[in-house]
């Protein structure tokens, strides 16, 4: 009975509270943006022990080379409690193995496939091949192979066209790395690979891509952040030109120690269509298997 009160909250705070655990994501970072400084605590007077004050002092988190080059990071830092650090430990394990955190660095294959159905009876099934290799510690490489197979009956020409489209390579490097929180900056390329005019842009193209991810181990929840933008640089001349930004939102629970739920809201700018937006909302429920 308790655990299903506790499912039902959880499921009340991520379907009711994105919004506001996203603005207290990145709230404290607005100060900056704006050219502010960040609003100091105010002193907490204490009578207790010199001892007790000397222990306190030297449990104090040590000081990353990122955080001793931008100061601001080491002031928004939020200091955890010893227990709900091992459980923001513990959290990202688990995501990093259900593959719902990106700025974990683990080896993994994943074959994952989609089936699309749309108006003016289009329909298609997306298939993709991910492979990463990590190095060094804090380095991945990714390549992504994806394979598609769609019919549309009202294409002159041809009602159906099947194959590999573009290849997409990214390489990434975890700049900062604390059990409730990271970040992972890296370079994503992709190439006109497809088989078929239809499955590809025709275009090379490469861009910074940027994820972050928060722990609330209060919520056994996650905070995460992505931010791509790609430039096409060559290819064919006679395809059109290729300028995409591409945003995405997400708060994910983790449910016991093989269920998870998420929710996450996506949003691209095509500034070659003069800047106009899309935005998709997806809610995703996974369950792992096996256990690896």
């Amino acid at each position: 009975m308790n655990y299903g009160k506790r499912a039902w909250c959880h499921l009340f705070r991520q379907a009711v509270g994105l919004s506001g655990a996203l603005w207290l994501f990145f709230a404290p970072y607005l100060g900056t943006a704006l050219g502010q400084d960040p609003p100091l605590p105010s002193p907490e007077i204490r009578f207790e022990p010199a001892s007790q004050i000397d222990i306190e002092a030297s449990e104090e988190p040590e000081e990353t080379e990122l955080e001793q080059r931008l100061p601001s990071l080491r002031l928004r830092r939020r200091v955890l409690a010893p227990e709900q650090l091992e459980e923001a430990e513990r959290l990202r394990k688990l995501a990093a193995k259900f593959g719902t955190d990106p700025t974990a660095i683990v080896g993994r294959v994943q074959l994952s496939s989609a089936y699309n159905d749309f108006p003016n009876n289009r329909r298609g099934v997306d298939t993709v091949f991910r492979g990463d290799v990590p190095f060094r510690g804090n380095y991945l490489l990714r390549v992504d192979v994806p394979f598609i197979k769609w019919t549309d009956p009202n294409r002159p020409g041809t009602t159906s066209t099947t194959g590999i489209s573009d290849i997409a390579v990214t390489a990434g490097w975890r700049v900062y790395n604390k059990p409730e929180y990271a970040i992972l900056v890296g370079m994503i390329s992709t190439m006109p690979t497809g088989t078929e005019t239809g499955l590809t842009l025709g275009k090379y193209t490469i861009g910074p891509t940027i994820a972050t991810a928060r722990v609330l181990p209060d919520w056994d929840t996650f905070l995460i952040g992505l931010l791509t933008q790609q430039f096409s640089v060559a290819g064919d001349p006679s395809r059109k030109d290729i300028n995409l930004t591409r945003a995405t939102l997400a708060m994910t629970t983790l449910w016991k120690d093989r269920w998870w739920s998420q929710l996450q809201t996506v949003f691209e700018v095509d500034w070659e269509r003069k800047g106009k937006i899309g935005m998709i909302v997806e809610f995703e429920v996974g369950r792992n298997l096996i256990g690896q």
